[in-house]
């Protein structure tokens, strides 16, 4: 190897961490043509993770690796949502499926082929329900100083509310996680319930809000616009009349 090669080589590792996935646009943005990757594959000095994506040989692939190249190197406007994030803010120290512990990413594009093609995490990616920058906060790694955005415990409780009834998200695991949610910004909350035009968010989140009683749920805007219309949360369930939902039966007391 030239000492040239060898000089852009240590420059890549320099720039690489162990265990982050970086795409193709990041290497040409860095000056590493196709060729370039090409002869580092061969050698064994990058490994192919998936069409378009490589990490640093012998790098043990997480889901955070995957994620920071997502959010850092590519750029995209991706962030961690839903229960994961509720999971990360040590609120929910579980996730709906005990096989297969499958991160939520949130996002108005769609994601890049490169990292749905990557088969050894298990990201689930979502357009709704969304919000721009609100409620949205950093959240360190194990990979060098390096964050990812995720969703406050505020956005986050909301994001998940949107899928109860779907994705194995039942009315009663949403209850067990609200039920920790004692520490909540009630001014985050009304700024993230005003943008919102979902009225399954809105209604769900009111009723527990206000059938946990908490110290922050006095300070919620009840004025805010419930929509029109009933909506049937659960089959077989009880009718409240205050959000117009169908509910289980024994939260209808």
């Amino acid at each position: 190897m030239s000492l040239e090669n060898e000089l852009k080589l240590k420059q890549l590792y320099q720039l690489l961490p162990d265990g982050v996935v970086a795409p193709s646009v990041w290497f040409t943005a860095n000056g590493y043509s196709s060729q370039l990757l090409y002869k580092y594959r061969k050698n064994g000095w990058l490994t192919k993770v998936s069409e378009g994506a490589y990490i640093r040989p012998g790098s043990i692939l997480e889901w955070q690796g995957a994620v920071l190249g997502l959010q850092h190197l590519a750029q995209l406007p991706f962030h961690i949502g839903g229960l994961t994030a509720l999971n990360l803010s040590g609120f929910a120290h579980y996730l709906p499926m005990a096989s297969e512990k499958t991160v939520m990413l949130y996002g108005e594009k769609t994601p890049p082929a490169w990292i749905k093609q990557i088969e050894t995490v298990h990201l689930s990616f979502y357009k709704k329900p969304f919000w721009k920058i609100s409620g949205l906060k950093k959240y360190p790694t194990s990979i060098r100083n390096w964050e990812i955005t995720i969703s406050s415990p505020e956005r986050a409780i909301l994001e998940l509310l949107y899928l109860v009834g779907d994705k194995g998200i039942t009315f009663q695991f949403v209850a067990e996680i609200f039920e920790g949610l004692t520490t909540l910004s009630p001014r985050l909350l009304n700024e993230l319930l005003q943008e919102c035009t979902n009225r399954k968010i809105r209604r769900l989140f009111l009723f527990f809000a206000n059938y946990y009683n908490f110290s922050w749920a006095k300070y919620i805007n009840q004025d805010i616009s419930l929509g029109e219309g009933k909506l049937q949360i659960v089959k077989n369930g009880s009718y409240h009349k205050t959000y117009m939902i169908t509910i289980p039966k024994e939260f209808n007391a």
